[in-house]
C-alpha cells in the first residue's frame, strides 16, 4: 500500500482512493480464485475417499446408490 502525503487536495485523494480500490479489487479477485481452486481440490479428495470406501466395502457403486 502506497503512503500518501498528509495534505492532499480532493482531486489527489480521489485519485489515490481509486487506485487503492482497484488494487483491493484485484486482490479480492485473486483470493476468490484461490478459494475456488482449494474447494475443487477438497471435493476431489472427498470423492476419492468415498470411492475408496465403496471399493473397500465390496459393493458396487450401483449397490451403494440403491441403498441411499
Amino acid at each position: 500500500m502506497a503512503r500518501r502525503k498528509k495534505n492532499m487536495t480532493y482531486e489527489e485523494e480521489l485519485v489515490f482512493l481509486e487506485s487503492e480500490i482497484a488494487n483491493t479489487e484485484e486482490t479480492l479477485k485473486q483470493l476468490k480464485s484461490r478459494k475456488k481452486e482449494l474447494e475443487k481440490v477438497k471435493e476431489q479428495e472427498e470423492l476419492k475417499a468415498l470411492y475408496d470406501a465403496i471399493k473397500g466395502s465390496g459393493k458396487t457403486v450401483e449397490e451403494v446408490i440403491a441403498t441411499l
